[in-house]
C-alpha cells in the first residue's frame, strides 16, 4: 500500500511539473517585446598615462601596475603583473578632441614568452549622439597591428550589444611616464 502511494504522490509532482514547464513556454513565446537596436558601428580613442615614481606625475595619470609577482627567477615579461586604469575616451586621436567619457578595467600581462595582455574594460559613453556602457574582453598580443577583442555586453545605447573590438596602437611615447593612444572600431549587433 505505501508503494502505491508513493508511486501516486510521484505522478502527481511530474504531472505538475510538466504543467508549470508547459506554462513558461508558453509564457516566453509570447513575449514580443524587443531589445532596441544600438549604433552597428562605434568607435573611439582611448588615451592612458602611466603613473611613474620616477618623474611624481601623481597630478596626471590615469593607470598604475600594481606589485610584481613575489618571484625569484627572471620575469622578462612582467608574467602576472596587473594594470588598473580609467583612461579618457574622445572622439578623436588627440587629447584635446572631443570627450566620450572613460573606460574603467584593467589588464594583467599573462604571457611567459611574449608580452601578451588579457584585458577587461567598460567603456563607459556620457557624451555624444549613443550613451551607455560597453563591455569588452579578451587576450592581445602586444606585437600584432591590429588587436582584437571581443564585445560581450552593453547598457543604454548598447543594450545588449555583442560584437568584435579592433585595437590599433595609434601613439606611444617611452619617455616617462609613459603614454599611449589606441584607436577601437567596434562593429556591433544586438
Amino acid at each position: 500500500m505505501a508503494s502505491g502511494k508513493l508511486e501516486a504522490i510521484c505522478v502527481a509532482v511530474l504531472l505538475a511539473f510538466a504543467a508549470c514547464t508547459v506554462r513558461a513556454i508558453h509564457a516566453s513565446s509570447s513575449c514580443t517585446r524587443k531589445l532596441p537596436c544600438g549604433p552597428k558601428t562605434f568607435s573611439f580613442y582611448m588615451h592612458n598615462t602611466v603613473y611613474d615614481t620616477t618623474v611624481d606625475n601623481r597630478d596626471y595619470f590615469n593607470s598604475i601596475y600594481g606589485l610584481p609577482p613575489n618571484i625569484s627567477f627572471p620575469n622578462p615579461f612582467g608574467f602576472g603583473i596587473m594594470n588598473t586604469f580609467e583612461d579618457p575616451l574622445t572622439v578623436g586621436p588627440s587629447n584635446t578632441s572631443m570627450a566620450l567619457g572613460k573606460a574603467q578595467g584593467f589588464y594583467v600581462l599573462n604571457g611567459y614568452k611574449e608580452y601578451t595582455l588579457f584585458h577587461l574594460f567598460t567603456a563607459n559613453i556620457t557624451e555624444g549622439q549613443s550613451k551607455g556602457t560597453i563591455d569588452i574582453f579578451g587576450q592581445l598580443r602586444e606585437v600584432d597591428p591590429v588587436r582584437l577583442l571581443t564585445v560581450v555586453g552593453g547598457t543604454g545605447a548598447f543594450l545588449g550589444a555583442r560584437g568584435l573590438a579592433s585595437c590599433t596602437l595609434v601613439d606611444m611615447d617611452h619617455t616617462p611616464p609613459a603614454k599611449w593612444t589606441l584607436s577601437f572600431e567596434l562593429d556591433l549587433y544586438y
